[in-house]
């Protein structure tokens, strides 16, 4: 069972942004994921419209550095929204401070429709890969042993190709015969800028809580 005291502050900072009429629609997932966690403090990412765009707008006020961080982030957002606060986020994560704290860790948060209740994902370490420069950090990344390319598609994916669904990606993954005998296959994620980031957390979701790796590299492409 979650926390009480993380449920009534999420419900709590819910209220608050709606009396703005800036709520923060998290994405739905019917996967069972992380349900416990102490000495966390809360980042918010919500969607906001203006002159006929929408963009996300970060609050950080509830942040505190020695504490494990959760990430509240509206679902509409697109990747090429989100990632720029991700990195920026990770960037003030590592700096040395007085008041860091080894050991604390990042979560994205879900409403977890398998259980009716708030979940976590972690959120480890991630560089995003995004510039001309990150063509050949990719290409590195792909001839690693062990590793798949898995391209996030929609609410599907993509290996070698073909498209599957989420509960595919173990039998395929079984089939793929990369790794000698003892070793785990590596997964390398890959989407375009314009994915949605409810469909970036699911993959994510579906992947760590079947414990299938991935490399802290992720390969952002853009859609001309």
């Amino acid at each position: 069972m979650i926390k009480r005291i993380y449920l009534i502050f999420f419900i709590i900072s819910l209220i608050f942004w709606s009396c703005q009429k800036k709520p923060v629609q998290l994405p739905v997932i019917d996967i069972a994921g992380l349900s416990e966690i102490q000495n966390h403090s809360s980042i918010w990412i919500f969607l906001e419209t203006k002159g006929g765009e929408t963009r996300a707008k970060l609050n950080k006020n509830n942040k505190i550095l020695n504490t494990h961080w959760i990430f509240n982030i509206d679902r509409r957002l697109t990747m090429n929204q989100v990632i720029p606060i991700l990195i920026k986020m990770q960037e003030n994560r590592n700096k040395d401070s007085m008041h860091k704290k080894e050991g604390m860790m990042n979560y994205f948060s879900y409403a977890d429709s398998a259980n009716n209740r708030i979940s976590l994902t972690p959120f480890p370490q991630t560089s995003f890969l995004m510039d001309q420069k990150a063509v050949s950090e990719f290409k590195k990344i792909t001839e690693e042993p062990c590793m798949v390319i898995l391209e996030i598609w929609g609410d599907q994916v993509k290996i070698n190709n073909e498209v599957l669904a989420l509960d595919d990606i173990i039998s395929t993954l079984a089939n793929e015969n990369l790794c000698d005998p003892g070793e785990k296959v590596k997964i390398l994620l890959t989407y375009d800028d314009k994915t949605l980031y409810k469909d970036y957390l699911t993959t994510k979701t579906f992947l760590n809580v079947n414990e299938i790796s991935c490399a802290i590299g992720e390969y952002v492409y853009t859609v001309k």
